[in-house]
């Protein structure tokens, strides 16, 4: 997304595919890939989602499969991006994450990238205390395909590392680093309204709210000076405790917390309710016990997906900053 928005604001004709769809959603009746309805928004597209994203993985298409009456989807992919290319100056086409992706359909990376005559742009977020062994099979795998790699995610601890060691290492082995983005605590961060769906939560009071990004968590389980001390040096967070911990709750709330979590399917009291009413900051009560909340939010988080503003601009002022679009755009001859 942040790459498409760049390529745009710099007058290149953009389009997108998804050549397999992995966030069904219905739209109009029509099951499409919530990723490429994003996009096509964001990104003021005007090809129908139908080619934006060709295939999506439902659980209809899966049991076809199975049954051995799927056809051979390459071919829709192709007739696709045959669509989508018209009157572009480039196409930008969604992996699937990892090597693996697609497989099952045999709609590979390898094979969906030979039929397409498409290149590689790799972003990877290795360690580089663990070394880059992801980069190396990706060259293996694809060749001179690889235009290009942009390491993603890097700690601020680790910032130093990889621009003196790991990038002059990686040039010297033949690797073209495009690219050198910080992990960024935004990026990450989830809403209050998307808690309240994930848990199956119940709002008590500022609801209005419900917009504000989490970028942390605590769980409340410990003794009040130990929580005061820790919830002073965690800002953005959400607290998850039970409603039994009223000490901890209004600790909380002192501090830089942007909702309270409340496991159990327990209310806290008047005093609780009031103050966080007064301070605005969401109350979600939730069904599940602290372990099996703090679980599925581990989940979850893993999985989140850039929908709010606040997020979309930060991705395109970061690829603005850190992203070498002059070697990009001579890898790709344009």
């Amino acid at each position: 997304m942040g790459l498409a928005m760049a390529l745009q604001k710099q007058g290149f004709s953009v389009g997108y595919l998804k050549p397999l769809g992995r966030l069904p959603i219905v739209v109009e009746g029509e099951a499409v890939d919530g990723d490429a309805e994003f996009l096509k928004k964001i990104l003021h597209l005007t090809d129908p989602l139908s080619l934006i994203s060709p295939v999506v993985l439902t659980h209809e298409l899966v049991v076809q499969h199975y049954k051995g009456a799927l056809p051979d989807l390459l071919p829709k992919v192709v007739a696709a991006h045959a669509q989508v290319s018209r009157d572009k100056d480039l196409v930008l086409i969604g992996g699937a994450g990892n090597f693996m992706g697609g497989t099952f359909l045999d709609l590979e990376i390898t094979r969906v990238c030979e039929a397409l005559a498409s290149q590689v742009l790799l972003v990877d977020s290795s360690d580089p205390q663990r070394g880059y062994d992801a980069l190396f099979v990706a060259r293996e795998i694809l060749g001179d395909r690889l235009i290009g790699v942009i390491l993603n995610r890097v700690s601020s601890l680790l910032h130093n590392m990889v621009e003196e060691m790991a990038i002059p290492f990686l040039t010297k082995s033949g690797f073209r680093i495009l690219g050198v983005l910080p992990h960024d605590p935004l990026l990450d961060a989830i809403t209050v309204g998307q808690l309240q769906e994930l848990l199956d939560g119940k709002i008590l009071c500022a609801a209005d709210r419900l917009d504000e990004l989490v970028a942390n968590f605590s769980v409340g389980a410990m003794d009040l000076d130990k929580a005061m001390s820790y919830f002073r040096k965690l800002p953005n967070k959400a607290v998850i405790t039970g409603a039994n911990r009223p000490d901890l709750q209004l600790a909380a709330l002192e501090t830089a917390t942007k909702c309270l979590i409340l496991t159990g399917n327990q209310s806290p009291n008047e005093i609780i309710i009031s103050r966080a009413r007064e301070l605005r900051v969401p109350i979600i009560v939730v069904p599940y016990d602290t372990f099996t909340t703090v679980d599925r939010v581990e989940h979850f988080m893993g999985r989140i997906r850039i929908r709010e503003q606040q997020k979309v601009e930060k991705a395109r002022q970061l690829l603005e900053e850190r992203l070498d679009y002059r070697a990009l755009l001579q890898a790709l001859q344009l």
